[in-house]
């Protein structure tokens, strides 16, 4: 319908907000849409009836009248249907008083002319004529009263140009019959003036609840574009599911993030018990709470590699509150995780020799004296120091120096136990965290000592550095604990206490801690001790 195409209030200023009143111009312009809609009909529907009025008045009058009266309203007409034209070509849509004026001139200039029709063909010898007259003027008025009703002020006074003079005419001619007759025009003014008063108030209220509907759809689609806009192009996963848990819809972004395909997402069911479980139970907290929280390595049915990722599941709600599914936003964490990793890599590892370093291994050493499974356990702790490293640095180079650093962790790591841990502390220093399942006793000590003497031969011997092969050797001083009964700072001591008593007594010496020698290193002097460890 051209209203609905014309409706140049909505398109000029904007959909209508929920809570405002609707805008009059909205109305305006759907009203002079509604009437220029079709106007043809009724423009030429009017020509015709004119046409055989003036058949029928050509006789009992002038003939000049008539052709006058006739052509008068054709040009009327004429101008009406070009104004109408131009008005569905949309050429000054903006201007709706303008175009309601015009077509108001046009209808009240061609009532006007039904009105003088009235009075200058009054014919009271020819009774025939002028009942017919009558009837046609009422057939006019009536045709006006639908066609115009939209705009109550217009279609009043349409309907009163035409049938006011007429009824004047009767009621002055003061006879009985043509004041009867003048009584029926004016009760049947009054009828029609009635019926377009509330075919107006009809009218209105549809058109009202048009243009709202349309602007609330105008509302609804430009929301939806703006949803759509941000479900395409959001930098986050989002995926729609309904209240049984199902996918229904999901953006590209969330393909890329999980690595599938539209059509293996689409009907998935993320409660199914063959799907994630944490997955399933976020899905089940937004259903039934509102709210639901996903965070882990997600897999896909049947893949191998997991994707790190959050989810955020909102349950979606109808107009009356009812549940009727909901939505996820994911958020790919393989970068957070990758950065994590590399963070935590190199707060607790050495970079050189990719072993940890001395805050990991203390973690480690408190962590195992805090656990209450390791009544059966005896721990070694071993301190190690290369015995002239500082010549083969200086000799060799830094570079030679790190790549017998290198050689020492990984000689080291081949020697370790499942929950076994080596470290390097700083320098040429390395530690050591060995578990033997044996009780804290006298065999245990042998078999400690028996596996650091086969490690200090393994550590020492010869080292490819710079094309050469180089004769390097350990000091290494260790202690052993009760894995039950320890206290982690304490160990520590001990094993560098007996490290530094190997040093002293000389090159490629195991060393087991001892409580004397804490007295022994008291009691020597400085300049000796500093001398002993000259060569380290």
């Amino acid at each position: 319908m051209l209203w609905k195409l014309k409706l140049a209030g909505v398109a000029q200023y904007g959909p209508v907000d929920a809570d405002e009143p609707l805008s009059l111009c909205d109305l305006e312009a759907a009203k002079v849409a509604l009437l220029y809609e079709n106007l043809w009909q009724p423009v030429v529907s009017s020509l015709v009836v004119a046409a055989f009025t003036a058949a029928i008045l050509w006789s009992a009058h002038s003939p000049v009248a008539v052709m006058a009266w006739f052509l008068t309203l054709g040009v009327i007409s004429l101008l009406r249907l070009v104004f109408a034209r131009w008005y569905e070509q949309g050429t000054a849509s903006a201007h709706q008083k303008r175009w309601l004026y015009i077509f108001s001139a046009g209808s009240l200039g061609s009532a006007a002319l039904w009105g003088a029709a009235g009075v200058l063909f009054f014919a009271p010898t020819d009774p025939t004529q002028t009942a017919a007259l009558a009837v046609i003027a009422c057939g006019i008025a009536a045709g006006g009263t639908t066609t115009l009703s939209p705009v109550k002020w217009l279609g009043v006074g349409f309907i009163s140009l035409i049938l006011l003079p007429l009824a004047a005419v009767f009621l002055l001619r003061a006879t009985m019959l043509s004041i009867l007759m003048g009584i029926i025009v004016l009760v049947f003014l009054a009828l029609m003036l009635t019926t377009c008063i509330r075919f107006h108030r009809i009218i209105h209220d549809n058109i009202a609840l048009k243009v709202s509907v349309e602007s609330r759809k105008a509302q609804l689609q430009e929301c939806e574009n703006r949803y759509r806009s941000i479900f395409d192009h959001s930098p986050l996963g989002v995926l729609h599911f309904d209240r049984n848990g199902v996918i229904t819809d999901c953006n590209e972004q969330l393909l890329k993030i999980l690595g599938g395909t539209r059509d293996s997402f689409m009907g998935y069911r993320m409660l199914d018990r063959s799907a994630n479980q944490q997955v399933a139970q976020g899905v089940r907290d937004s259903l039934e709470k509102g709210s639901g929280y996903f965070e882990g390595t997600f897999y896909l049915p049947g893949a191998e590699k997991g994707t790190p990722l959050r989810a955020i599941f909102n349950g979606v709600n109808c107009d009356n509150n009812h549940r009727i599914g909901g939505m996820a936003i994911v958020e790919d964490f393989t970068e957070r995780t990758r950065h994590e990793a590399t963070i935590y890599r190199q707060a607790y590892y050495d970079s050189l020799t990719d072993l940890p370093n001395r805050r990991l291994f203390i973690e480690r050493l408190m962590s195992l004296c805090k656990e209450s499974s390791n009544r059966e356990r005896t721990g070694v702790v071993m301190f190690l120091d290369l015995d002239r490293f500082k010549m083969i640095n200086d000799t060799f180079g830094h570079a030679a120096g790190d790549d017998l650093l290198i050689q020492v962790a990984k000689r080291l790591e081949a020697h370790l136990g499942d929950d076994d841990m080596a470290a390097r502390l700083s320098g040429d220093e390395f530690v050591m965290l060995k578990l033997f399942d044996w009780p804290f006793d006298d065999r245990a000590e042998e078999m400690a000592k028996a596996c650091l003497e086969t490690l200090r031969s393994k550590l020492g011997g010869f080292y490819h550095l710079e094309s050469q092969q180089v004769e390097v050797t350990p000091s290494m001083g260790y202690t052993c604990f009760n894995a039950d009964e320890c206290d982690h700072a304490e160990i520590l001591k001990q094993a560098d206490v007996a490290m530094y008593q190997a040093k002293a007594q000389g090159r490629a010496r195991l060393c087991r801690y001892r409580p004397e020698m804490r007295d022994v290193m008291k009691k020597a002097a400085l300049p000796d001790r500093v001398t002993s460890l000259i060569d380290r």
